[in-house]
């Protein structure tokens, strides 16, 4: 037995390093990280283009902003309208399925189903076609400008590049610089309710408040900042001009002040049409279609003062049995 001893502490230190070894990786063949097919500067880019089935969506930069001019314009995201860039960049194929691309329409690519573009300032033109979807779940057939190369991709980036109008257009109707904010008055169908900062030299979440006359605490008063910031539309808008003002259901003021001291009051209108309202600021450029709920669940808000904790509801203490109660 003695002499098996070092055998098997032998046994057990290979076993032990194997096992490190294995959780390490160490067995297995490390693969490259694919390179991206093209890399464009942000800066650089004087446009780009999404062309599907569907439609036509072509973005222009100019000076650091982006403007959409096909199918029509819309007030966009800037940070959508930058990722879709970054996006592009991060093409990459899985491998390769025709090296030559002699047959295009085997694959979808003689007539390509999708087809995203990118211009730059020096005229430089990159495209990426997209054709068939493999029999492969989850890739396509594509191609890249500049190469006959028709390769396997991920229908993951695919989607990352198709956008809609909808994905690229700014949503909120009112971005709130809490910091900034003194107050704001909510008039909707003839009530009316106003919050307040009452301490301006402090931040909002530490500052006192008061909504109409009555005290709210600044980590309170953030619910309210939050309803008006969180409105947001799921249709596109639509130029402000478009829309008849005329006896406005809503009217929402928002008061700033800025590093100076100067006080400004940004005003916004609502006009009811149908199951929706039609919102605006007041010589804006754009109008955005909200539900009435939405609408009606601000006002609603603006109503109610925040629940003490004393006063919230405490969970239910479980009954025993009657069976229990009567062996006691």
């Amino acid at each position: 037995m003695k002499r098996l001893i070092p055998t098997l502490i032998l046994v057990i230190i290979c076993l032990g390093g194997f096992w490190y070894a294995s959780s390490h990786d160490f067995f297995k063949e490390k693969q490259e990280t694919a390179a991206p097919l093209v890399k464009v500067n942000q800066k650089d880019v004087a446009s780009y283009t999404i062309k599907t089935s569907d439609t036509e969506i072509e973005m222009q930069q100019k000076d650091g902003k982006w403007t959409m001019t096909k199918p029509t314009a819309l007030p966009l995201n800037e940070y959508s309208a930058n990722g879709w860039v970054d996006s592009f960049n991060g093409i990459t194929k899985e491998s390769t399925i025709d090296a030559e691309g002699k047959d295009l329409a085997k694959f979808g690519l003689d007539k390509p189903k999708q087809q995203f573009t990118v211009k730059l300032n020096n005229d430089t033109v990159q495209t990426l076609s997209v054709g068939n979807a493999m029999l492969v779940p989850g890739f396509d057939y594509a191609m890249f400008s500049g190469s006959p190369e028709v390769f396997k991709i991920n229908d993951s980036q695919v989607k990352s590049l198709a956008k809609t109008q909808l994905d690229l257009m700014e949503k909120s109707p009112i971005r709130l610089e809490y910091e900034q904010v003194r107050g704001i008055n909510v008039e909707w169908k003839g009530q009316k309710s106003t919050l307040t900062k009452t301490d301006t030299d402090k931040k909002s979440y530490e500052a006192n408040w008061k909504l109409d006359d009555k005290d709210l605490k600044g980590s309170d008063a953030s619910a309210y900042l939050d309803k008006v910031q969180f409105l947001a539309t799921e249709q596109p808008a639509k130029p402000a001009a478009e829309v008849k003002m005329d006896s406005p259901e809503l009217k929402l003021e928002v008061k700033y002040t800025d590093s100076s001291n100067k006080e400004t009051t940004v005003v916004y209108l609502g006009k009811v049409e149908q199951d929706n309202l039609w919102l605006a600021q007041q010589g804006g450029q754009w109008a955005y279609s909200l539900p009435i709920t939405s609408i009606q669940e601000l006002a609603d808000k603006f109503k109610q003062l925040p629940q003490p904790p004393e006063q919230q509801a405490a969970p239910e203490t479980p009954t025993a049995p009657a069976e229990q109660l009567q062996t006691k």
